[in-house]
């Protein structure tokens, strides 16, 4: 779905059943835009920061990670 300024917005979904917490996926958002809060112990999304671009599905090696469309 395409927002009022032309941004895409998508959500996250990590299957914690499958993820080893390697951050890979954290670690080359070239955006920022998913991060591990280890207080609350769960990934954040912050869709108004991702491009979209799945460069955190490319490099999960535990095909744990999936984009939805909002």
């Amino acid at each position: 779905m395409t927002g009022a300024e032309g941004v895409n917005f998508c959500t996250v979904r990590i299957d914690d059943s499958k993820c080893t917490y390697c951050m890979e996926c954290v670690n080359t958002c070239p955006n920022g835009a998913l991060t591990y809060e280890s207080s609350v112990k769960c990934f954040m999304h912050n869709a108004y920061e991702c491009a979209y671009c799945e460069v955190c599905i490319d490099v999960c090696s535990e095909e744990c990670i999936e984009i939805l469309d909002m």
